[in-house]
């Protein structure tokens, strides 16, 4: 979220600043210390090799309703430089590997809240890690939470059944860091940023482990880039301060992405900033900072659902007829696109 003052309720009303508490408990911690890739991004459209075995194996299937697969959970720990990220992956019962997403949540909200739109992924043919990067209220370094990010996706080539491409998503604060870990691991070619906010300390402003990384990051993209947004937000909000700020916004990510092969912005409609998590009962003060929008929030919920699946399915999978999906006659109700 954006810019404001006041320790607590200010960093509690700003989805920028803050990291998120991970929800998961180990099962054994994985040493891991991975340094950032400069491998040459994978083309956008790249697919990898289908299995014929696989229960999906040329099925023509809805992007919004649950996949054919079910999916089985592992919940770890990955060590990075004396910090530790939980993790818990969904991963599709069947033969084969699948291509791998990575999630990382809002501010201060656990990832354990966006469960039903990561297995929703998966069910459609992905690992699906969803990682909580270490990061208390008042002390957070974005550049640490990309580098913990980045040590995730070496554990789960490591330890999961995950070929091909890599792709990363993450809604507010999540959103950025996964726009910065892509910037850095040159295997991912898919981003999905849902709502994504590009901001520094209500503080200090922009800083070294607090980088502003429009355009600075995003310019340096060539991948598949798409970025979910709202307007509610953009001013206003709890203490005067805006949730998304129009200047750190999803449509700057957007217009920031010169290079990438692939990208796109959805507007939803009277959505809010946290209309986006699919579980918010008994989130508290965190979930209640930003002012309200029009839209019913089961639905965007759904549609984001909808967009996210029909997007790795298109950018991880090479399904090019779930483009309608993404910028036709298929996008979903009540979201408007802007595409190139």
């Amino acid at each position: 979220m954006g810019r404001g003052l006041t320790l607590l309720l200010a960093f509690c009303a700003l989805a920028s600043v803050a990291g998120c508490d991970g929800d998961a408990t180990p099962d054994a911690a994985v040493p891991i210390d991975a340094a950032p890739s400069t491998d040459a991004a994978l083309p956008a459209d790249a697919a990898p090799p289908i299995d014929a075995a696989r229960p999906d194996a040329g099925a023509a299937v809805d992007p919004s309703g649950p996949g054919p697969l079910s999916t089985m959970e592992r919940t770890d720990t990955v060590r990075r430089a004396g910090r530790n990220t939980p993790v818990v992956a969904y991963v599709p019962e069947g033969a084969g590997e699948w291509p791998l997403v990575v999630f990382l949540p809002g501010f201060q909200l656990e990832s354990r809240r966006y469960a039903a739109l990561c297995e929703r992924v998966a069910s459609h043919g992905f690992v699906v890690v969803r990682a909580d990067p270490p990061a208390s209220l008042l002390t957070v370094s974005h550049v640490a939470m990309r580098d913990d990010a980045v040590a995730v996706i070496a554990w789960a080539r490591e330890s999961l059944p995950v070929g091909g491409s890599v792709g990363v998503m993450g809604h507010s604060l999540g959103g950025k860091v996964a726009t910065m870990t892509a910037g850095v691991v040159g295997e991912v070619s898919a981003l999905l940023g849902i709502d994504p906010v590009n901001g520094g300390s209500p503080i200090t402003g922009y800083t070294m482990d607090l980088p502003d990384i429009v355009p600075s990051v995003t310019e340096t993209l060539g991948l598949a880039a798409g970025y979910l947004g709202e307007l509610t937000n953009a001013t206003g909000g709890s203490l005067g301060m805006a949730c998304a700020p129009m200047a750190q916004n999803y449509q700057t990510f957007y217009e920031g992405s010169t290079r990438a092969t692939w990208a796109a912005e959805w507007t939803f409609e009277g959505a809010d900033h946290m209309d986006f998590v699919p579980d918010t009962a008994g989130c508290g003060f965190t979930c209640s900072a930003c002012t309200d929008g029009t839209a019913d929030p089961a639905a965007v919920v759904a549609s984001t659902s909808t967009i996210a699946v029909a997007f790795f399915r298109r950018h991880l999978g090479g399904e090019t007829a779930l483009e309608p999906y993404l910028t036709g006659a298929s996008v979903p109700a009540g979201v408007r696109v802007r595409s190139r």
